[in-house]
């Protein structure tokens, strides 16, 4: 099988791009949880003592999980995304973006100090595991193509 990169790829290339404004908005709103809960750098988090539900402290830290979560699930959006990017570049790009809008409902549903233990991540999950699924799933049907030539 050859490879060539479609027009199309320019979308995939987009939503790429997109993380990283994501980011930048997931590091701004952690920076703003900061200031307002008193946590000087270098720490990470709030010790969980000085952090009930609902405090300051405790959607400070419910904020920094869901950017340390995003960062963390980065690769599990470029990889597949990029692979099958280079055949149906459409769909990923398409499901990527929905990926992308299911993790920003994440990180404003997990920061809702109303919700305990971080429940309100879930907002974003229907959204964002379909489309990371998809993604696999077409990810690995690229790669088999690639090496069984169907």
């Amino acid at each position: 099988m050859e490879l060539t990169i479609p027009a199309e790829y320019g979308y995939v290339l987009l939503v790429a791009l997109t993380s990283t404004f994501i980011n930048q908005w997931h590091g701004a709103v952690v920076t703003g949880a900061r200031m307002k809960a008193k946590v000087p750098y270098p720490n990470a988090y709030a010790l969980a003592a000085e952090a009930p539900t609902g405090s300051d402290k405790y959607v400070f830290n419910c904020t920094q999980r869901a950017h340390q979560n995003y960062l963390e699930n980065l690769p599990n959006l470029y990889i597949p995304m990029f692979i099958s990017g280079l055949v149906y570049p459409k769909f990923a790009a398409s499901a990527g973006a929905i990926y992308l809008v299911g993790r920003i409902l994440y990180a404003i549903g997990y920061k809702n100090p109303k919700k305990e233990s971080g429940k309100g991540r879930y907002l974003g999950a229907p959204l964002f595991y379909p489309a990371q699924l998809g993604l696999w799933g077409a990810a690995g049907y690229v790669c088999y193509n690639f090496i069984f030539g169907a």
